[in-house]
């Protein structure tokens, strides 16, 4: 079993809307800063290598609003990983309250034909430090 990933984005007061709480559409670019730092982390996101992960599946459950000033952790987990996709389950945090949940689907690219490769074992064993399945 693995761990969960964790950063942190600090709100910003641009990210609020009309009615002074953060905007939905913020969620989902928290939601992209938690994966590209994880898959950072995991040493995937090197160009030069002739590989990209593309966004293929989001969905988010909204529980709570966020307001500013905040700073929002960012909980990160691999789901699941399959033959050409890696499965992520995300939180977004203020305060340890948690304001909604996140469930995406990834999928690694070759740069040149931009098509789904299948994940190199190198890879799995990297990404399983971060496989939680009951991630939710």
């Amino acid at each position: 079993m693995g761990t969960v990933f964790l950063t942190r984005q600090p709100l910003r007061f641009c990210d609020t809307d009309q009615l002074g709480h953060i905007n939905n559409a913020v969620y989902s670019v928290l939601y992209e800063a938690g994966r590209v730092a994880l898959l950072l982390e995991a040493g995937l996101l090197v160009p030069a290598e002739g590989h990209a992960v593309v966004l293929a599946r989001l969905e988010i459950d909204f529980s709570s609003e966020m307001t500013w000033p905040a700073d929002v952790s960012i909980e990160n987990a691999f789901h699941r990983i399959g033959n050409k996709s890696l499965h992520v389950r995300q939180r977004l945090l203020v305060g340890g309250a948690v304001t909604s949940r996140s469930s995406s689907v990834l999928a690694v690219i070759d740069t040149t034909t931009r098509r789904a490769v299948p994940l190199q074992n190198a890879w799995r064993v990297v990404f399983e430090r971060w496989l939680v399945p009951d991630f939710s």
